[in-house]
C-alpha cells in the first residue's frame, strides 16, 4: 500500500477485527447469528482518456497502473510501448520508453510494480526493465530476463519476503503444463513453484484435436461463462488460487503455511439475454475456427458465483462476486488472512484488470465505452451502511 494512503475509515485492520465479528456456520451447517462486517462504497473521482485530442490521453491497451509516493499515477500503455506519468489530478507530466530492445526502450509493457528499493519494475513481452523516477524523467537501471516461455503474458509483478522478483508464467511438469511462480535469486538461480496441478488449472476447458499440415494439434476449448481456475499474487510473497464455481480460496502464506477462505455456498446469477447471445456467438466461432461438428460444452444456465480474486497493497485478499447482467455495482468480500473484515462495492464499469492496484481507500482501474475508448479511473471508498 502507498505509504500516504489513509486507512479505511481511519481504522486499521486489527481495530476492525476487534469491532466486528465474522459470519460463520455452526456444526451441521446452521448459520450463526453474528454482526455483519463494515461496507465501503466507492465512487469515481477521476477519469481520463479521449477518443481524439492530445496524444498522452489517447490510450491503446492499458494493462497496469501504479501510484508512487508522490501521488503520481503511472500508466503502462501496451501498444504504444511506453509508460506515461500523470499527477494526482490526471494532468500529463512526462513519458518514457518507446518501442525497442535497447536499454530504456520497451516492447509491449504490460505490468508495473515498485521493487523493494523503490524503483519501478516494468514487465515487457520477454523481460523486465527497471527505472529510477525523478521529477520529470525516468532513468534506466537494469533489468532481468523472463524465466519462462510465456511471451507477452500479463501477470502481477511481486516480490517475496527476501526481496526476490516473483515471475509468473508457464512451465512443463511431469504431469503436464501449468502456470508457476518463478523466484529469481541473485546470480540467476530460479526457484519454481507450480500453482496447482494441470487438471485444476484446466477447469472449465476441454481439448479438441485437429490435423494441421502433418501435425496433430491440440486446442483448449472453454465453456463460455463456465467455471475457471483463477490465481492472485500479493506483496511479500503471499498468493492464492481458486476455482470460480466454489467460494473456496486457498491462501499460500510467505512462511510456507496454507490456509483457506471459505465463504457462503453461493449460487451464481442466471445469464442475461445479451450474455446468452454472446455465449452462442462464442460457441459458433469455436466451431468455425476448429472445424468441429459439435461443441464440447453448451450455454450454461448460470454463471459461476466468483468473478475474481486479487490482493490489495496491504496484503488483504479481495474475493469479487459475479454480478447479474444489468447490475451497476461490483462487490468484493475482503479478508485479512482467513478472517472476513470488510465488504467493498464500486461501479461495475470500473475493472481492476489482471494487475490490480488497490489500497484500503483507493482502487485504480479502467473503463471502456461503446466506442472502445479506454480510460483510466480512480475510485475512492467511504464507509457506508
Amino acid at each position: 500500500m502507498n505509504e500516504h494512503s489513509p486507512a479505511v475509515g481511519h481504522m486499521s485492520v486489527p481495530v476492525l477485527l476487534a469491532l466486528y465479528l465474522v459470519t460463520g456456520c455452526s456444526e451441521g451447517g446452521v448459520e450463526r447469528p453474528v454482526r455483519d462486517v463494515p461496507t465501503f462504497h466507492g465512487t469515481i473521482d477521476l477519469e481520463f482518456g479521449e477518443i481524439e485530442g492530445e496524444d498522452p490521453y489517447l490510450f491503446t491497451r492499458i494493462e497496469s497502473m501504479v501510484e508512487d509516493t508522490r501521488g503520481r499515477l503511472i500508466v503502462a500503455d501496451l501498444q504504444s510501448h511506453e509508460i506515461r506519468v500523470f499527477d494526482s489530478e490526471g494532468s500529463f507530466l512526462f513519458r518514457f520508453g518507446g518501442q525497442g530492445e535497447g536499454p530504456g526502450e520497451l516492447t509491449q509493457p504490460c505490468c508495473l510494480a515498485f521493487g523493494p528499493d523503490g524503483n519501478l519494475w516494468v514487465r515487457e513481452s520477454t523481460r523486465y526493465s527497471v527505472f529510477q523516477l525523478d521529477d520529470a524523467s525516468a532513468e534506466y537501471d537494469g533489468g532481468a530476463r523472463i524465466a519462462h516461455g510465456g511471451v507477452g503474458m500479463v501477470a502481477p509483478v511481486t516480490f517475496d519476503t527476501e526481496g526476490r522478483l516473483v515471475d509468473i508464467g508457464p512451465v512443463t511438469t511431469e504431469d503436464g503444463p501449468v502456470v508457476a511462480r518463478f523466484h529469481h535469486a541473485p546470480g540467476g538461480a530460479v526457484d519454481t513453484v507450480p500453482l496447482a496441478d494441470p487438471e485444476r488449472q484446466a477447469t472449465g476447458s476441454t481439448t479438441a484435436e485437429r490435423v494441421i499440415g502433418e501435425s496433430l494439434v491440440t486446442f483448449y476449448v472453454r465453456q463460455p461463462f463456465g467455471p475457471r481456475w483463477i490465481h492472485a499474487h500479493g506483496p511479500n510473497g503471499v498468493w492464492a488460487e481458486a476455482v470460480t464455481s466454489e467460494y473456496s480460496v486457498t491462501l499460500q502464506h510467505p512462511d510456507g503455511t496454507v490456509s483457506h477462505v471459505e465463504g457462503p455456498q453461493l449460487t451464481g446469477p442466471r445469464l442475461g439475454p445479451s450474455e446468452r447471445e454472446r455465449a452462442r456467438a462464442t460457441i459458433a466461432g469455436d466451431l468455425r475456427r476448429l472445424g468441429l461438428r459439435n461443441h464440447p460444452s453448451g450455454v450454461p444456465d448460470r454463471k459461476p458465483p466468483l468473478a475474481d480474486i486479487f490482493f490489495d497493497r496491504s496484503g488483504r485478499l479481495w474475493v469479487e462476486k459475479t454480478s447479474t447482467e444489468g447490475d451497476e455495482v461490483r462487490e468484493a468480500d475482503v479478508y485479512a488472512g482467513s478472517a472476513l473484515v470488510a465488504r467493498y462495492r464500486w461501479p461495475r464499469r470500473v475493472s481492476v484488470g489482471s494487475v490490480p492496484w488497490v489500497t484500503e481507500s483507493v482502487l485504480y482501474g479502467t473503463t471502456r465505452d461503446s466506442l472502445d475508448v479506454r480510460r483510466v479511473a480512480r475510485v475512492r471508498f467511504e464507509p457506508g451502511f
